[in-house]
Parts: C-alpha cells; structure tokens; sequence
C-alpha cells in the first residue's frame, strides 16, 4: 500500500478531470446514439430506393410475372458498398416471383399500403428489412406485388461505430490537453506555495523573523501569517529559555566563584592531610562547577534567537586562530601537552563574528587538552580547501569510535570512560556556533587512524 502523501496538485487535477472524462463518456454515447440514427436513416432511405427500383421493373409476360431488368443491373442494384442487399417479390396473389426465396415474411402490416421496416434474422445475421407494396405498371396488369430488401445489421452498427471513433478522438485529444492545460495551470497556481516552501527551506534554523506574505495570494496569506504566528511564539519561547539560563548563570558564577577562592585558601592554610585532600577535591568541584556555568552562558550566547545579536565582518581566521591557541598555550603547558599551530599561508577570510568564532576555537582546543594524555600533541590548521575554508583541531588521544562521532554533538553528551572534567557541552557549542554562521562541523579520525580531528568547514561568502 502506497503511503505517500498525495499532493494538491494531484487532487486539484482529479477533481477538474474526473468530470471531464465522465463527460467525454457522456458525450460518446450520446455520439453514438446520434451516430446510429442518422446511420439508419440514411440506409432506410437506400433500402427503401433499392425496393422501388425492383418494384417498377416488374413486367408480365403470359401471365407470369418477371424482373425486366439485365443480371448485371440487377446485381448492381442489390450489391451495396458495404455488402450484399437480400431481395424478394412476391405477386398480387402472394406468388413467389424472385429474389430469395428464404426472406423472413414481413410483419402483417406490411400487407397495408404503407412502408413498413422491420427487424428479423436471416442465415444466422441479424437483418434489417423494408417491406412496400408497389403497383404493377400500367398495361403490365393490375394489382400489386410486394417488394422485400434487407440487408446485415451489423454493417450500419459499423459504419456508425467507425463515426463514434472519430467523433471520440478529437474529444478524447481535447480531454487529454485540457487536463495537461489543466496542470500546469495548478502549478503555476501553487508557486505561491512553492515560494513559502524555499523560503524556509533556505533559512537556517537560527532565522526566526516573520515570513514575507506581501507576494502571496490571498488564498495563501492566512496560512502565511499562522507560521509568522508560531516563528514569533518559537522565538519568544527560545528567547525567554535563553534568558532564564543566562540570568541562572550569571547569579551561579559569584557564589561559585566565592566557593572556589575560599576553597582554595582552605586547602593552603590546611595542615591536616586528609582535610587537605578534601579542600582540594572541593576546590576542584568548584572548578568544574564554574566551568558549566560558563559554558551554559556560552550555549546561551551560540543559540539561535540570543538577545545578543551576531556581529558578522571581516575575519582573518588565519590570525584569529593563531591568536586563539596562544592564549590556550599555558594551560596546555600546564598539563604537559605541546599545543601548536599549523602557520599555513592561506586565504582565510571569512564574515564571521570573532567573538563566537573565539569561542568556537576555544572549545574544540579545550576539549583535545581534556582528552589528551600528557605528553601528547594538539595541533590547530587553518587551509583551504576548494572554494572552502578549514579550521582543523587534531590531537593524538583516544580518539573518538566512528558510531559516536555524531553524538559527541548533542548537549551534555560525554564519551564512555571519558575526561570527569568535561560538562558534555563544549562541542554542543561548537555545532551552534558553526551551524549561526552557515558552516559545517564535523568528527573524524586522526593521522594514522590515532586520536581525533575537529573539521569545521566554512563556505565562501
């Protein structure tokens, strides 16, 4: 069973085209009724000519009465376009006098002064007959003789089936372009919709503002303005979590800040060992707690509908990257890991914020620092590729396995037997971020199939 949606357009056309076949057929049967009456008229009346013809040609000859007419005249008479006609005469006291013998007796009206036409079979053919009396001509004798002519039905059933057809034709050429007339006029009709329908394929889903309805019919327009309707409530709604998540941020930081500053003065001023411990694994809670609340104020900021807007210019990502990993050098340092940067000439210019793209590269380095056992390496590239460009984040840790390499996207998402450090929401950040300026983020193997590397993919323009 089909379970694909109909389309409008489809039902649109049945509608339309449903009553035009009905009356196609309407009309050939009407055509056809029409075409058998003036069929049968017309061989009634040939009938009927081929009857008087026989009729006046009747001479008496002692006392016997003959057809006066040559056999080839004769067969002329009785032989039509589309077959044989049957004949038979018979005298005024009902004698046979010629033709064939075997034509079904005409109804008993016949036997009146009148003509008179009827149905009958003959030799297995459904026939259609004329039966007239015809007066014998004057010094021939007196009296009159009966004159019967048939022929098959079913060469006036053909000849008005052959008028059907080509009555039916042009009707059914007049359907068939009138129902492609048809389509392409609900089509053009449709563009309407079919202009709403790009407009929001093409937007990404940071775009929330209202929809252009100054172009669409009026047909259209309400259902317009009911999506302009739900992007508003959408955008209030995101705005409003948006806001309540930055404004819990904001007032977790001091408190957590003040956690952390006492903790750590705690564990200084400590001389117990064990109470040492304990200040130090609070001083590290309080780290980790710190590092979610910004990170939740920078999944605030990255969001589609941030009340802070994106100020795209000029970037040199090149530059900005550089930058970016210089400030990330001393933590690095910190835990024994050669942080460095692939200096790669390259045109790197893109439209970006520098605000979030900093935060962008902020994160995908925090996160290889995490993942990376010390001694070991993380490189940041920026290149070109194609009409692209690249920023690349690679280090030789774990890595990721293939089947999670999607996953590590979704918010608060960690790896199995992963880093305690980590929130599950830097890379979270990094897809808003990359997907607020159009480009594509994604996870792959290291060199050699060791640790892993952070593509994101900037197009031009």
């Amino acid at each position: 069973m089909d379970s694909r949606p109909r389309t409008l357009r489809r039902k649109l056309l049945q509608w339309v085209s449903i009553p035009l076949i009905a009356l196609w057929i309407i009309s050939t049967l009407v055509d056809h009724g029409v075409a058998k009456g003036f069929v049968n008229l017309n061989y009634d009346r040939a009938l009927l000519d081929t009857a008087l013809d026989l009729g006046r040609n009747v001479r008496e000859s002692g006392n016997q009465l003959y057809l006066d007419l040559p056999e080839h005249v004769v067969e002329m008479l009785i032989s039509g376009q589309q077959g044989r006609f049957y004949y038979r005469a018979n005298g005024p006291d009902g004698a046979y006098i010629t033709g064939d013998p075997d034509l079904p007796d005409p109804p008993p009206e016949a036997l009146d002064d009148r003509v008179t036409y009827y149905d009958a079979v003959y030799r297995n053919d459904a026939i259609r007959a004329v039966a007239l009396r015809v007066p014998l001509r004057p010094g021939t004798g007196s009296g009159t003789i009966l004159v019967q002519v048939a022929e098959r039905s079913q060469l006036r059933e053909n000849f008005a089936r052959q008028i059907m057809v080509r009555m039916m034709i042009p009707q059914g050429i007049l359907v068939l372009l009138s129902t492609l007339t048809i389509w392409f006029g609900i089509g053009l009709g449709l563009r309407a919709l079919t202009a709403v329908r790009r407009e929001i394929e093409s937007r990404s889903h940071v775009d929330l503002s209202p929809l252009d309805e100054s172009a669409a019919p009026a047909e259209v327009r309400p259902l317009v303005r009911a999506m302009n309707g739900l992007l508003q409530r959408l955008s209030a709604a995101l705005a409003s979590q948006q806001r309540f998540i930055a404004d819990a941020a904001h007032q977790l930081r001091t408190p957590v800040a003040a956690l952390k500053t006492q903790a750590e003065l705690a564990a200084r001023q400590a001389r117990d060992t064990e109470l040492s411990a304990t200040l130090q694994q609070l001083h590290s809670a309080a780290d980790h707690s710190a590092r979610l609340v910004n990170q939740l104020l920078s999944m605030a900021r990255a969001e589609p509908g941030s009340h802070r807007s994106v100020m795209r210019q000029p970037v040199d990502l090149s530059v900005l990257a550089r930058e970016t990993t210089g400030e990330w050098v001393p933590r690095a340092l910190a835990r024994n890991i050669d942080l460095g940067f692939d200096d790669r000439p390259t045109r790197s210019t893109i439209s970006a914020d520098p605000f979030l793209l900093r935060e962008l590269l902020g994160n995908l380095i925090d996160n290889a620092i995490q993942y990376t056992q010390p001694g070991g390496h993380v490189t940041v590239r920026v290149r070109s590729e194609d009409a692209d460009t690249v920023l690349e984040v690679e280090d030789d840790g774990p890595g990721i396995p293939a089947e999670e390499r999607e996953k590590v996207f979704e918010r608060f998402y960690r790896l199995p037997g992963g880093s305690p450090e980590g929130c599950g929401l830097g890379l979270a950040i990094v897809r808003e971020i990359a997907q607020g300026h159009g480009a594509r983020v994604s996870a792959h193997a290291g060199a050699g199939g060791h640790g892993s590397r952070m593509i994101v993919r900037f197009a031009p323009g």
